[in-house]
């Protein structure tokens, strides 16, 4: 687990990159609304989670430095609501956020603007960072962007930034907290698959899969899953974002399952592609080792010092030779009929975590390497994806135990 020492250290990192005076305002998210009194599951802000361990809502941290002064930092919390707490649970105290997050000056909400105002008009603060999604032109504001701009529009003179990207720069790379909670949630995707699979059979709803997966993990603690599992039989798989679920799977099939369970916030991603009577056919294996080949490939090129975009260049240059030379297609763009996303993305707090582009990829980054292989006509999508911590001289197949060669998943059906 994180402790209120690492979450210190990451705090302090983050105002290290910051030069002369400044104020950051990271607020977590919030809930929204389905109809009437519904609401949606609340999302903890991950950026408020890494560097301070609070989940709940209602939460704001804020750190600053005045000119000339040492940097300080407060927490503002709920206070408990009798009322609330009968509807809807109780929330942390003052100690026990102090406790989570090493940050001593904890303070109830309602305050915060006139603090705000007052680091403005005292202080002459100038430079403010905050934290807020971006929602792009096509989008809705959300709650904190909402806040941002209505602090512009009061403030117009003032220099106002977005923090999230120095934030991301930390959490591409991975601490041993951090990796160990990735450990967890991989080895409980293991779990999950595992007994899933061991009841697959002709015949089983895709949404029925679905359910095993859910409920190993559930009973570890963890109901709530990394992201909406893809569960495609068929033809089905060859749609990347699949998200019914709720189809037959048929004698001869392949299933590609897209899945990852979640621990403590950190997540696991993993795909992959089992034969649905427990027995490939000698195309479905022959397709599954080419597959795994590319893999291969991909994680040797995976190396400290290139970007992730010439990274995944390189991949698809190397996938172009071996589709050739198997004959799977006779022109180099002709791949694109048969792959056609990239080769994997960073993974932590978010499944597909954040990513600043000019940053080339280190030790300790954690990625997914995910090459696939779609023809719509044979009714065939193979994916297989594995989580890898970056190495200074080799990389780490984190998801290593989680069955995925022919012979393995063979081997694991067989024992049921």
């Amino acid at each position: 687990m994180n402790s209120a020492a690492k979450f210190r250290e990451r705090r302090t990192r983050l105002v290290d990159m910051i030069d002369g005076d400044y104020c950051i305002v990271i607020k977590a998210s919030s809930s929204k609304p389905t109809s009437a009194d519904g609401m949606y599951p609340y999302t903890p802000s991950r950026n408020l989670y890494y560097l301070s361990g609070i989940k709940q809502e209602n939460t704001i941290l804020m750190m600053w430095r005045l000119k000339g002064r040492e940097a300080e930092e407060c927490l503002y919390i709920s206070p408990y609501d009798e009322a609330y707490a009968k509807w809807y649970g109780t929330v942390l105290t003052k100690e026990q956020s102090a406790e989570n997050s090493g940050i001593q000056d904890v303070r109830f909400v309602g305050s915060e603007d006139r603090f705000l105002d007052k680091l403005v008009s005292r202080e002459k603060m100038n430079n403010f960072y905050f934290d807020w999604h971006n929602c792009g032109l096509s989008g809705v504001p959300g709650k904190r962007l909402s806040y941002v701009n209505r602090f512009r529009t009061l403030y117009p003179g003032l220099k106002v930034q977005s923090i999230s990207e120095l934030v991301f720069r930390l959490r591409m790379i991975k601490d041993q907290a951090e990796l160990d909670q990735i450990s967890g949630a991989i080895e409980l995707t293991r779990t999950g698959f595992e007994t899933a699979v061991k009841k697959l059979a002709p015949g089983l709803n895709e949404r029925e899969f679905e359910a095993e997966l859910l409920y190993q993990w559930a009973r570890e603690g963890e109901k709530t899953p990394a992201f909406s599992a893809i569960v495609a039989g068929g033809s089905r798989a060859t749609c990347l974002h699949y998200a019914s679920n709720d189809s037959i799977l048929e004698d001869g099939e392949l299933l590609l399952v897209d899945h990852g369970a979640m621990k403590n916030l950190y997540c696991a991603d993993i795909t992959r592609t089992v034969p649905v009577n427990g027995k490939y056919t000698p195309r479905q294996r022959e397709l599954m080792e080419m597959v795994l080949e590319i893999q291969a490939k991909a994680n040797e090129l995976l190396r400290p010092g290139k970007l992730h975009r010439e990274w995944n260049d390189e991949v698809l240059e190397a996938y172009k030779e071996i589709l050739l030379r198997r004959g799977e297609i006779k022109e180099p763009d002709e791949i694109s009929k048969y792959y056609y996303h990239g080769i994997g993305h960073h993974l932590g707090l978010d499944t597909h975590d954040e990513n600043v582009s000019d940053v080339p990829i280190a030790p300790g980054m954690v990625f997914t390497i995910e090459p696939g292989f779609y023809s719509e006509e044979e009714g065939i999508g193979i994916r297989i994806e594995d989580d890898v911590l970056v190495g200074e001289n080799g990389n780490t197949f984190l998801s290593a135990d989680i069955p995925k060669t022919p012979d393995e998943i063979e081997a694991l059906m067989a024992a049921r």
